[in-house]
């Protein structure tokens, strides 16, 4: 149930940083600001989720370092699921 809440959590900020980048594009800065700042909390959410995983016990220190992985894009995180 954790893996599949922190890859849920993942391909958000992955879309959300797609997001940014076309918003950037157009020149959207009032989505660009709106963008960016989702993806920061979503990207605070999920490191303070794989702690508390990993913490507790409820996932694996591989798990924990393939959850803290860069995220690229939405494409390459079709590709790349936590195990």
């Amino acid at each position: 149930m954790i893996l599949e809440r922190i890859n849920l959590t993942r391909r958000l900020i992955a879309a959300l940083g797609d997001a940014l980048y076309l918003a950037q594009e157009v020149g959207a800065l009032n989505r660009v600001l709106e963008f960016r700042g989702l993806r920061i909390a979503a990207s605070l959410d999920l490191g303070e989720m794989v702690r508390n995983a990993y913490n507790n016990g409820g996932i694996t220190e591989a798990q924990a370092q393939s959850a803290m992985r860069p995220i690229y894009s939405s494409a390459n995180e079709e590709q790349h699921t936590c195990a």
